[in-house]
Formats: C-alpha cells, sequence, structure tokens
C-alpha cells in the first residue's frame, strides 16, 4: 500500500528516542519452545536460518552505509536503492521464520507503515465517560525506508530520516541474530511456519502490501517461497507412505508457483486467482496434509487458523470460537438456539417493540438496508449505518469506531443504549423471568451456573453465541476456489485479479473473509481513514464530520478512522460506509477510484487510503463489481429462518402477542 498522507517525523533525534525505547523492549525471547527433539531436517534447516539471518545483518550494515554515503553526497540515490533491494530480498530469505518466531519483531522490521497507538490505561473499556492514556509512535521499518528512498522528489529530510531507521533495522536484526544460537526449534513449529507463509504469499504478498513505492512484489513472493521449497524437500528426503505423497505433492506446487512468478512478474496482469487455485492453496493441502502425517495431534490449541484446514477458502479455515470471549468451545445447541430466541425477542427493549432483528434483519443478510436505523420510539436515526452480521465474528474489534473487543461486549452497549433498545438489565432480566420456558432454555444453556443461570452475563453470551454462529462461507465463490465446480464468472475472475492487485482493495479487505483482520495470523482487526464524504457527490464533496475511533481514542492518526468490514454480502447490504453514503457499489467503486476524501480534494491529513487514482477503466470497475457479488451467500436455512414463536410469559397477556422480531 502507498500511504501519501502519513505523518513523518522529521527529527533524527525523536526517531532515536523511538528505537532506544523499543530496543529496550524487543522481544528477543523467542515464541515458547517444546521438549520435541530434533530431527535432522530441523537442523539443517535451523543452521541455514541462521547463516541466512546473518546475510541479512550484513546487508543491513551496508544499506547503512550506503544512506549515510548519500547524505554526504558521496554515493548517488540509485546506489542507495539498490542496496535496500538487497535488504529486502535477504529478509525475504528469512521472512517465513523470522516472522513466525518473532511477529512483533517482525512488525517493527517490516509491518505497515502506520504510526502504532499505544494504550497505557484501557479503564475506558469499562468506566464510563472515561479516556484513554496512550502514546503514539511513528511508522518504523522497511515499508517506511521504502516510501523515504523511493519517493518522487528524495529530500535531505528523507535522508535524514532514512539513517536513523536504517540503524534500528541494523540494531533489531543484531539482537535477534545474538539470541538465535540459544534457541531450539521444533518440528511442529517449523511446518506451521510454512504453512503461515503460505497464507502470507496469497493474502498480502501478491497483493503488493508490504512493498508500497519499490516495485517486485511479485519477485519478492518468488524469493519467500524458496526456502519453504527446500524445507519441502529435505523433508520429502525421509518421508515415506502418504507423507511422501503429500511432501511431493507440495514440492511440485511450490516449484511450479515459483516458475510462474518468476514467468509472470507484471504486476497488474498477474493472474492470482489461477495461481492461489491451481498452485499455491493445493501446495497449502498438502503441507497441511504432511503436518497431519508427520505430527498427528490429539489436543491442540485453540488459535485463530484452523491446524486441519487444507485450503485457504475452507469453510473451517479460520476458528470462529477462537474469537469468543467466554464460548471458545463447540457450542452446545441449546446455547445457540437461546441466543437466536433473545436475538428476535423485543424483550430485550424497554418498550417490548424493538429487537436485534429489527436492524440485523436474516432476509437483508442480516443488515436492514437503510442508510441510518431507526433510533428508539421513532426519534430520528442511530449515528451510524448497521452493518451486516454475517462473518461479523471474524474479528476482534466490533462496532465503527472498533470500541469492543469481543461480540459479547458488544450486546450490552446495544442493549442499553438510548437511540438502539433503550434496555436495563435489570427489567430485562425480570421479564425473562416470568416465563418457564425461558428458565429452563437458560438452565440447559448454562448447567453449570446451577441455580442463577438467567442473568445479565449469561443473556450477552448467549447472544453473542448465535452471532458467532453466523457464518456464510459458501458463495460461488468460495465453491470455485475449492474446486467444488468449474463455473465462475469470467467478469468474477477478471474483478478478484483488480480486487487483489491493481486496485489494491485485498491490502485493507484481506482474504479470506475479506475484512480488515490481518493475515497470516489473524489475530488484530485493522480500521482505515478513507476521508468518506457526507453526501455522495463526488465533485462537491465535504467531509462527513463523524471523527470515527479518534472518539474512542482521541489520537491525531485515528481521526476519521473506521473499521475495515467485510466486503462478503456487500451485493446485498447497501447502504454501504459507516454512515451509509453510498447506495450501490458502483458508487463506492468511483469513491475508491479516485483516491478517496484526499483524491477529491478534501484535508484529510492521515488517509491511509493511497490518494492517487487508480485510473480504472469503466469495465474493469464493473469486473470488481462483479468479484463482490460472487460473495453473496445468504441462503443457509439454518442462518436465515427465526424461531417460529417466543417463550411466553406469565399472566402477561400483552407481551405473549409481541412478534417475533419486533413491531419495528
Amino acid at each position: 500500500m502507498i500511504f501519501s498522507f502519513l505523518p513523518r517525523i522529521t527529527k533524527p533525534l525523536r526517531s532515536l528516542l523511538l528505537i532506544i525505547s523499543t530496543t529496550l523492549f524487543l522481544s528477543v525471547l523467542l515464541t515458547s519452545f517444546t521438549s520435541e527433539p530434533q530431527n535432522q531436517e530441523v537442523i539443517i534447516i535451523k543452521q541455514t536460518f541462521e547463516q541466512d539471518i546473518a546475510a541479512l545483518q550484513q546487508q543491513a550494515k551496508n544499506f547503512t552505509k550506503k544512506i549515510n554515503l548519500l547524505k554526504e553526497n558521496k554515493s548517488s540515490l540509485a546506489e542507495s536503492r539498490q542496496a535496500f533491494y538487497k535488504v529486502k530480498i535477504a529478509y525475504k530469505q528469512v521472512e517465513y521464520l523470522l516472522e513466525y518466531l518473532d511477529p512483533e519483531l517482525a512488525k517493527s522490521l517490516n509491518g505497515a507503515p502506520l504510526p502504532k497507538v499505544l494504550i497505557e490505561e484501557a479503564n475506558y473499556l469499562t468506566v464510563p465517560f472515561a479516556k484513554p492514556s496512550f502514546r503514539t509512535f511513528p511508522p518504523q521499518g522497511l515499508q517506511v525506508l521504502e516510501e523515504l528512498l523511493f519517493a518522487e522528489d528524495v529530500s535531505p529530510e528523507n535522508t535524514k530520516e532514512a539513517i536513523v531507521l536504517a540503524y534500528a533495522l541494523e540494531s533489531k536484526l543484531g539482537l535477534f541474530q545474538n539470541s538465535l544460537p540459544n534457541q531450539s526449534l521444533t518440528t511442529k513449529q517449523l511446518l506451521e511456519s510454512l504453512r503461515e507463509e503460505l497464507v502470507r504469499v496469497m493474502t498480502l504478498g501478491i497483493t503488493g502490501f508490504d512493498a508500497p513505492a519499490a516495485g517486485h512484489e511479485l519477485t519478492n513472493c518468488a524469493v519467500a517461497l524458496q526456502p519453504i521449497l527446500t524445507a519441502v524437500k529435505l523433508f520429502n528426503k525421509d518421508a515415506s507412505g502418504a507423507g511422501a505423497n503429500y511432501s511431493q505433492l507440495a514440492a511440485q506446487k511450490l516449484e511450479a508457483a515459483i516458475r510462474y512468478l518468476n514467468k509472470h512478474p507484471d504486476f497488474d496482469t498477474f493472474d492470482r486467482l489461477y495461481f492461489i487455485r491451481e498452485i499455491l492453496d493445493p501446495a497449502y493441502g498438502a503441507l497441511t496434509n504432511l503436518q497431519e502425517q508427520v505430527l498427528p495431534e490429539s489436543v491442540s490449541t485453540l488459535k485463530p487458523v484452523n491446524n486441519k484446514a487444507i485450503s485457504l477458502f475452507s469453510p473451517n479455515f479460520l476458528e470462529a470460537g477462537y474469537y469468543a470471549k467466554q464460548d471458545r468451545q463447540d457450542q452446545k445447541p441449546e446455547l445457540i438456539q437461546l441466543g437466536k430466541t433473545l436475538f428476535f425477542d423485543p424483550l430485550l427493549s424497554d418498550n417490548n417493540k424493538r429487537s436485534c432483528a429489527s436492524c440485523h434483519a436474516p432476509n437483508k443478510a442480516f443488515a436492514d438496508g437503510l442508510t441510518r436505523s431507526l433510533a428508539f420510539d421513532f426519534k430520528g436515526t442511530v449515528k451510524r449505518n448497521s452493518p451486516t452480521l454475517l462473518n461479523a465474528v471474524f474479528s476482534t474489534a466490533y462496532f465503527w469506531d472498533s470500541r469492543a473487543q469481543y461480540l459479547q461486549d458488544q450486546v450490552p452497549d446495544v442493549v442499553v443504549k438510548n437511540d438502539e433498545l433503550h434496555g436495563n438489565y435489570e427489567e430485562v432480566v425480570r421479564k425473562l423471568q416470568r416465563s418457564p420456558a425461558y428458565k429452563k432454555m437458560f438452565k440447559n444453556a448454562f448447567p453449570e451456573e446451577s441455580g442463577k443461570s438467567l442473568n445479565t452475563n449469561t443473556i450477552n453470551r448467549a447472544v453473542a453465541a448465535y452471532v458467532q454462529n453466523l457464518v456464510a462461507l459458501n458463495s460461488p465463490f468460495d465453491q470455485y476456489m475449492r474446486r467444488e465446480t468449474t463455473q465462475f464468472d469470467e467478469a468474477a475472475k477478471r474483478g478478484f485479479n483488480l480486487f487483489m492487485g491493481k486496485a489494491a482493495c485485498g491490502t485493507c479487505h484481506f482474504a479470506p473473509i475479506f475484512n480488515g483482520t490481518v493475515p497470516p495470523r489473524f489475530l488484530e482487526s485493522e480500521s482505515e481513514i478513507l476521508g468518506v464524504p457526507a453526501m455522495a457527490d463526488l465533485n462537491n464533496p465535504t467531509l462527513d464530520n463523524d471523527i470515527g475511533k479518534a472518539g474512542v481514542i482521541p489520537a491525531e492518526v485515528f481521526e476519521y478512522s473506521f473499521k475495515t468490514p467485510t466486503i462478503r454480502n456487500a451485493a446485498v447490504t447497501a447502504p454501504y460506509m459507516h454512515n451509509g453514503v453510498f447506495t450501490t457499489l458502483p458508487e463506492v467503486v468511483e469513491f475508491y477510484d479516485r483516491g478517496g476524501g484526499a483524491g477529491l480534494g478534501m484535508a484529510v491529513p492521515h488517509q491511509t487510503l493511497p490518494s492517487n487514482a487508480l485510473n480504472l477503466s469503466e469495465t474493469e470497475k464493473q469486473d470488481l463489481v462483479a468479484f463482490m457479488h460472487s460473495l453473496t451467500d445468504t441462503t443457509s436455512t439454518q442462518i436465515i429462518a427465526a424461531p417460529k414463536n417466543l417463550p411466553r410469559l406469565m399472566l402477561h397477556r400483552k407481551l405473549n402477542k409481541r412478534p417475533v422480531g419486533g413491531v419495528y
């Protein structure tokens, strides 16, 4: 991604202080290791990795020297750029294992060029009207260096900042290098790192995510896959039976992937759909099966990525349970059914006329089709557009301003909010307790709670469990990518390639969910600053005055920042954006094509969307829309079916007439 409007640090002293601070907290203690004995393949790979880290460290030193010579006018910009290329290539050779072993270090070496906001006190999550204590750090690493050195006009200030960042890079690599000899490496960790790199290449590498200015995106991917191929071939030497077949298949596909990348280096014309479906995703499946043969696991730690998934687009590729706050294991049908009933029951509202389904209707893909939902008792509208709940679980940030970390924490905000359900939990509990059917349902869903199974927490848990179950990953696109069909719209094929390439959509809406949850580990969800206008008139735009995430964490770099939602089911969940300003997908595509708010000429100082125009043709715009249509999946009867009736309350004839889903 090219971030043309990111804040820059022009004072080397400030950057040096950042380096010192970062170095003190650098995670040199790598991921915890087991006592599993190392086999010969792992020993060889670790030795090679140590040599490659040493080579990367040397390239970083050479780069620092070149930048210093550039500052003194003793070297050319071209020489500094060439030195940077060598560092980037050397990094790609170790990326698979370095980023697996120390992901926090990797963020500072090659993370997105975005300022980092460190929350020092998070009482704002629990204390009303409290504001968080935070510090903002400027971005650092290879991507920032790339933007500095490959800018149209490389100023002396750019060079000064590049020097500070180059020293930081060198220092951190030195610390990591020194720690390596004392670290062990297990077969499980190695195999997981290989698979993780394939996900990284499919979701980030071929989109140009970490090549914001210098290009060479596809060459970098070929370099990153080479050590994966080497490792797989080592495993193949000693493998037998099914393990040998899987390792051989993985090696064949990896060789094909590297050949294809080298043969088709043009970023705009690269066929990503073919590359993923026919080459790299099958390699991923083969590595999954190889790991199952080499290390059959009886018990595995719950993580976002399912170790047994054989495709990036498997329905179970991501573990929905990982993103839950409490109910993370396989959920009981009784819990989901209770949550579903509560979701459609207007008893959660103060006037007993409104339910969660009022703004998230199953027949509208769990949105409501309105610019902004009606407010409580028809008193205007709520502040923001109601997004779909389908696949909402795959996130670590909820609401447009990311103020909740879990679905379970999202529920009470909606129940008690004055313009939504305007409810009161004490009263809600009293109403539910009047129903013998509800009391039985709570007891069955929460048997561990003994006689106190109906309470505020269990209400929230049940509703969250139901929403967590709203997973819809069986669109025409998914079926094609899983090779369940050979039929797929040609325009949608072209649209996917644009989405993941030239149009740069996939650098914020990450596959496979196509939301802001960042691969390859899917541990955090991003927000973006787009410069969304208040009205749909792009020729006379005015910036929408909703400051978004900055209203929760008042950091300047979060002004007008909003959660990146999934574009799955976008074809049936209009209108779009946090304010519902655009009513059609072509309007959305046009907004992005022009470079967002900054590209339209509005002042959006920290816009994270590239402000330069994409210059898409009309056919390309139509193809993008066709791809988004191919992500529609709202047909599951289990998902869309509302309860046939609601539990009756004792001696309350009026409330027993309440309709499923509420009145409005």
